[in-house]
């Protein structure tokens, strides 16, 4: 009984500092809506751009020979390998040398 009066008191609270807080950042909202301007119609614009262009890519692609798609698989796969394996070696280094000057033993 007393647990449930402190937590309707507790809400009561909040959405009296929730209200007030509203009523003071009234012009500071108002003036960011001012400032920056609906975002949706260029969203919208950009997601039909670009469904536009995927819907294209299976026909673009059906263009290129089978052998030509491996092979640039392959090599993607071979330069994606490439990056990981040096920046992975990279950063194993660089924790070397700070676990080095860490000494832990």
């Amino acid at each position: 009984m007393i647990g449930a009066l402190l937590s309707g008191l507790f809400n009561l609270i909040l959405s009296l500092v929730a209200t007030i807080l509203q009523i003071i950042l009234l012009p500071v909202n108002a003036l960011f809506n001012g400032v920056f301007p609906d975002l949706t119609s260029s969203i919208n614009d950009v997601v039909s751009g670009f469904s536009t262009a995927m819907s294209q890519l299976g026909w673009v692609l059906s263009l290129i020979p089978q052998p030509v798609k491996t092979t640039l698989l392959l090599i993607f796969t071979i330069e994606l390998a490439i990056i990981v394996i040096m920046k992975s070696t990279r950063l194993t280094a660089k924790l070397w040398k700070l676990l080095q000057k860490i000494k832990f033993w």
